[in-house]
């Protein structure tokens, strides 16, 4: 395949000024973090200022992470080389934090340097795929977050973390007890995409939406109240990992599910020699030359259940009637999680015990 060319933002720091071109990188560095595909030009059609240029010397921008600066002024008989380009964002007059992945995932909805995080499931995947599903694959639905709400009346929490949590499905359904209990919510997703979409959707003064890698949560201990994680951890490389940073950071326990192999197949790539598996599903909208999270990630049942005996603040449920992968010959030990102090079976009456909802 051609080497695909790098996707290349453009701003003139004259006409943007000090404090938006400020705000510019800061938010290029925030949502193209590591991203080799793209970079941000700095260009002056009259010479940068001093606080700009002070900026960059003291963090060091311009030599790293995809800011190319220009430092000589480009004269006038130059400047349409620069003027031309399609992500020009000088006359991005009213700019505001997240712009410049919005401008991104208009332009270029699907690159291949990516795989999950622009999958076309990916960009569709949201309340409104959901609400208009009416089969049994119906994710979502308020009866089926019915524990999260339980749980929230019995801790009356004031701030909850939602470990995967794409572009606000569950958001939706317990905005109302949310509110009601005058909590902060915060979402955290590594997908670009969804969270672009889930700021636009939702965000307010206590509803955050944020990037973030489930596995290595910036977060302090006790952060958070309660969490909970719905069709996530099978997708992440490190399952197990992911566990333990929720039970780090949520203080009464959290809610999730995982799909676990207790018999080691032998068709099944460990990886690493280590206690997960890959089992690739052949999904229908694999594309391009990459894999993507319809590889799914399984820890070994063993393992899991050893790693959940020293959490304090969560018990774990073994329920195996969804055999999901059955058509593939596998068979799984699924275990759920909920915050120990509020679980009891009969609250659990109506759950549907599907790892992936």
């Amino acid at each position: 395949m051609p080497k695909e060319k790098k996707i290349a933002f453009y701003l003139d720091t004259t006409v943007a000024g000090y404090e938006k071109t400020k705000a510019i990188v800061e938010d290029y560095l925030y949502w193209f973090k590591g991203d080799k595909q793209t970079e941000l030009v700095l260009f002056s059609s009259s010479g940068h200022t001093k606080a700009l240029r002070d900026y960059l010397s003291t963090t060091g921008l311009k030599k790293r992470q995809g800011i190319l600066f220009f430092e000589k002024t480009i004269p006038p008989e130059k400047l349409h080389k620069f003027y031309k380009k399609r992500l020009l964002l000088n006359e991005w007059v009213h700019y505001k934090k997240g712009d410049i992945f919005r401008l991104y995932k208009l332009f270029y909805p699907l690159n291949r340097e990516t795989n999950f995080d622009n999958q076309p499931i990916s960009i569709q995947y949201d309340i409104r795929y959901h609400e208009h599903r009416t089969d049994e694959y119906k994710g979502y639905a308020q009866e089926q977050i019915s524990h999260i709400a339980s749980a929230m009346d019995y801790y009356n929490p004031k701030r909850i973390l939602d470990g995967g949590c794409g572009s606000g499905a569950q958001f939706f359904y317990l905005q109302d007890k949310i509110k009601q209990h005058n909590c902060q919510y915060v979402g955290i997703d590594n997908s670009r995409f969804q969270i672009i979409k889930a700021i636009d959707l939702f965000e307010d003064k206590k509803t955050t939406f944020q990037l973030s890698d489930i596995t290595q949560l910036e977060f302090e201990d006790n952060a958070f109240d309660l969490g909970f994680t719905e069709s996530t951890l099978m997708f992440c490389e490190n399952p197990l990992k992911a566990l333990k940073e929720l039970e780090r950071v949520c203080k009464h326990g959290f809610f999730a599910s995982l799909y676990t192999i207790k018999n080691n197949p032998e068709q099944l790539k460990q990886i690493k020699k280590g206690p997960i598996y890959y089992l690739d599903t052949g999904a229908t909208w694999k594309y391009y030359d990459k894999i993507t999270p319809n590889v799914y990630k399984i820890p070994d049942y063993h393992h899991t259940k050893k790693t959940v005996e020293a959490f304090k603040n969560v018990v774990m449920i073994q329920n195996n009637v969804d055999q999901f992968f059955e058509p593939l010959g596998i068979s799984t030990t699924n275990v759920f999680f909920f915050p120990r102090q509020w679980y009891h079976p009969s609250k659990l009456v109506n759950f549907t015990y599907h790892p992936l909802m």
